[in-house]
């Protein structure tokens, strides 16, 4: 009898149209399609079935997960996996291209979640890169959401905001029963984020502050289930990951230490 294969779909979140990985186990989402007059050809619209589509400005690819958790299918079934990437930003290499089904199907009866091998910030605290790019107001009311709701996470916070190194980007790839825990928990302190932060003379950019928060708060959950025991160590696989348009790095790095040396906050992705 042939062994059943674990379900496994990837969303790639894009605000715009893009090449889309061969591999039919990426699903190419529109985000934002709420806001949107047209969906490019090959992407789903984020904005059907359940959905926060309209949320995309603040969610940024939040939105594109949140819509293949509820509604895709293949990733509603037990011992299912759904994970997010971005149109420039993939889990693989820049040599061998994104990762495929195939790299994946040995390990998905053994690992229940994949993450991006960590950025280092070696000079700088996940709290101090986030505060000095950023600013201390979403994060300081960040803590205090968890301090509040969600207490039993506060070491784990205190832990992950202390290191020098961290998940970012918001990457996973995630067994469905671990998202299940994992999206409610993050989209509640999320919703409770912006009732408190007023947002209304926010730039665009400094607006996403949502999307910017929960890449911190993937690095607070994962740490927290591992010391409870939840996870283990040997359950979480960390994947080489890549930008199909380049790392300009000495750009980076300069705004990096005009940001924590001068107080010159970021204004722009990179």
């Amino acid at each position: 009898m042939e062994e059943k294969r674990n379900n496994i779909r990837i969303v790639m979140a894009s605000h715009k149209a893009c090449d889309i990985p061969s591999d039919d186990m990426y699903i190419p989402v529109f985000i934002g399609s709420a806001l949107r007059d047209e969906v490019p050809e090959g992407f789903t619209p984020d904005n059907t079935g359940e959905n926060i589509s309209i949320l995309n400005p603040m969610y940024s690819e939040l939105t594109g997960l949140y819509w293949g958790w509820k509604n895709i299918p293949e990733v509603q079934e037990e011992g299912s996996f759904i994970g997010l990437v971005h149109y420039r930003r993939f889990f693989g290499t820049k040599k061998k291209g994104p990762v495929k089904r195939s790299d994946l199907d040995r390990y998905l009866g053994k690992k229940k979640l994949f993450l991006p091998k960590h950025r280092h910030y070696y000079i700088s605290t996940m709290k101090e890169h986030y505060c000095s790019t950023q600013g201390s107001l979403t994060f300081d009311e960040c803590e205090k959401i968890l301090s509040e709701y969600y207490p039993q996470y506060e070491e784990s916070f205190d832990r992950s905001m202390g290191q020098t190194h961290g998940c970012i980007c918001n990457m996973m790839i995630m067994r469905k029963d671990l998202a299940d825990e994992y999206l409610p928990w993050l989209f509640d302190i999320l919703r409770e984020l912006c009732l408190r932060v007023d947002s209304s003379g926010m730039s665009e950019f400094d607006r996403r502050f949502p999307g910017r928060i929960s890449e911190l708060l993937l690095n607070v959950w994962v740490d927290h289930q591992i010391t409870t025991g939840r996870l283990k160590k040997r359950d979480i696989m960390y994947l080489p990951w890549y930008n199909t348009t380049g790392d300009n790095l000495m750009v980076k790095a300069k705004a990096f230490l005009r940001a924590k040396y001068k107080g010159e906050k970021y204004k722009s992705s990179f």
